[in-house]
């Protein structure tokens, strides 16, 4: 607790806070209905990048039903006699879809599948491929069997019919693990691999192909837009991007939505969250309460598509991160 800060003010304003961001979450709603992103297609698109490498589409923005909660980009890798799927889609629908797409394309099935995140957008889909291995990161496979449950009924929820597939008893975690517990780095067939912070206990993976000059690093880049600040920590994941951008180099990036990027983008991302934070902190230092800040806005990223809809939420999320270093 800071010197000149009662502890009963401190609470004061911490309340204040919670009460604005209340306020605040719901007077977004109408403007998230409203920014809902298209109907992706099924069967999935597969686009190429590279002889033996695609990566699959994505809507931009939140799942709902006309998206169906295809809103992380997956990628496939044929190496020899394997495929290798990153991400498997959010319902067993889609991935029986993908499956067929893939063998299609590929002329053989999957035989390995990458969950690099905890996240029903990437894993769900797991039970389409019965014969594949699952592969994840050991604290990535804990989450998976601790919360996919909760994490199925969240997204039925937001997906509505389009997830009738959806079914408890076909949850399929992952059960080989990529590396020892608490490892950040290694190979995983043809993948060098990363493994970034998202917050505590919360980490990514990020695989890199040299052959390809291929990076998959979902949950850290929406190419073309801002970044997307619920369920994180701000500042850690301010640090893996600096860390991811130096390990792509200049290889292709599939990021969590917005088609192929480069390390150019995860820049700009960076910007964006310094902009952010130098926006946020004179207020803070001023002692000024939630409502003050209302209107911060960063007009150089105003035009980015998930903006409107996303931008006050990453202002609400990183003033609570921040907030706690000054008020103690």
């Amino acid at each position: 607790m800071g010197q000149g800060y009662p502890q009963d003010l401190n609470a004061t304003r911490r309340g204040a806070l919670l009460g604005g961001l209340s306020i605040g979450m719901s007077l977004l709603a109408p403007m998230r209905s409203r920014a809902a992103p298209p109907a992706m297609p099924l069967p999935p698109t597969l686009h190429a990048a590279g002889s033996d490498c695609w990566w699959v589409e994505a809507a931009r923005g939140e799942a709902t039903p006309d998206n169906g909660g295809v809103t992380a980009q997956l990628a496939l890798l044929r190496d020899g006699e394997r495929l290798w799927l990153i991400g498997s889609g959010p319902t067993p629908a889609f991935g029986a879809a993908l499956a067929e797409a893939a063998r299609q394309a590929c002329g053989q099935g999957v035989s390995d599948v990458v969950n690099t995140r905890a996240t029903p957008e990437v894993g769900l889909g797991n039970s389409a491929f019965p014969q594949a291995r699952l592969w994840a990161l050991p604290g990535v496979m804990a989450l998976m069997n601790a919360r996919c449950r909760e994490c199925l009924a969240r997204l039925r929820s937001h997906i509505g019919a389009a997830g009738a597939s959806l079914d408890p008893a076909a949850i399929r975690p992952p059960t080989l693990a990529v590396g020892e517990a608490g490892a950040s780095s290694g190979t995983l067939g043809p993948w060098a691999w990363r493994a970034f912070d998202r917050g505590p206990g919360e980490r990514v993976l990020a695989l890199r192909h040299a052959g390809q000059q291929l990076v998959v690093a979902q949950g850290l880049l929406w190419a073309g837009d801002i970044p997307d600040l619920r369920n994180l920590r701000v500042d850690a994941l301010r640090d893996s991007l600096v860390a991811l951008q130096d390990w792509a180099g200049s290889d292709r990036i599939v990021g969590e939505q917005g088609g192929l990027a480069d390390a150019a983008a995860i820049g700009r991302h960076i910007a964006y969250l310094d902009a952010l934070r130098a926006a946020i902190e004179p207020y803070l230092a001023r002692g000024d309460l939630w409502g003050a800040a209302g209107g911060i806005e960063l007009p150089a990223w105003a035009a980015a598509p998930g903006y409107a809809a996303r931008h006050a939420l990453n202002v609400q999320r990183l003033w609570l991160e921040l907030e706690p270093t000054i008020f103690r």
